[in-house]
């Protein structure tokens, strides 16, 4: 809607341009000062209705934040954390290849795992 208004100014304004220049009627202190307003008119109401819908706008997005989110059940099962960050565990030796440890010197492709070695 506001930008049908915008649209509708704006081509009324081309509108009057193009009838004066076609009439040759430019140069008259009227139709030049009638042309003056509706500049100003189409001007004014470009960024009033951009006001209007970044407004709009902004309460749309305040509204939508807040909205409170569903929590979680106190009665559902909480995730489990360990105490200790993976990254401060100690680190097993060898190679692992589809979930199992390999000795090092027994990773070769084709061969079936050794767990305990030979």
């Amino acid at each position: 809607m506001k930008s049908t208004i915008k649209l509708f100014v704006i081509l009324i304004t081309i509108t009057v341009i193009v009838v004066a220049w076609i009439t040759h009627r430019l140069q008259d202190a009227v139709i030049q000062t009638l042309i003056a307003i509706l500049i100003v008119l189409s001007v004014v109401t470009f960024f009033v209705m951009n006001m209007l819908e970044a407004r709009e706008e902004h309460q749309r997005r305040r509204e939508r934040e807040s909205k409170e989110r569903p929590k979680p059940d106190r009665d559902a099962p909480q995730r489990k954390t360990s105490d200790v960050s993976y990254a401060l565990k100690e680190k097993k030796s060898g190679l692992t290849w589809g979930g199992g440890n390999i000795k090092g010197s027994e990773a070769t492709r084709g061969t079936k795992r050794k767990f305990l070695g030979r």
